[in-house]
């Protein structure tokens, strides 16, 4: 039916104490996200892409192929020997 009436806001809803719970923050000043960026980063980009080369070059290469594969087909069809071709049937 309706409500209780107001509970709370978001954190504070009045319920039971969560115990047991750690939370740990890490201060943005303390933190290097671009320690050491072009000095490893650049072996690391060509490391970890080069070891994914074998799962993504097979789906690129099927894609360049159906794609190559529909326009010279497209090009044939709306040439003149393609529409001979049709047409004969």
């Amino acid at each position: 039916m309706g409500g209780h009436g107001y509970s709370g806001w978001w954190g504070h809803m009045g319920g039971p104490k969560h115990r047991g719970v750690v939370t740990y923050q890490l201060s943005p000043y303390e933190m290097k996200t671009n320690a050491h960026l072009i000095s490893k980063g650049t072996h690391n980009f060509f490391r970890r892409t080069s070891s994914q080369l074998g799962y993504i070059l097979p789906g690129v290469f099927l894609f360049w192929a159906v794609t190559h594969y529909g326009k010279k087909r497209h090009e044939w069809l709306n040439s003149k020997a393609g529409h001979a071709a049709q047409h004969d049937h």
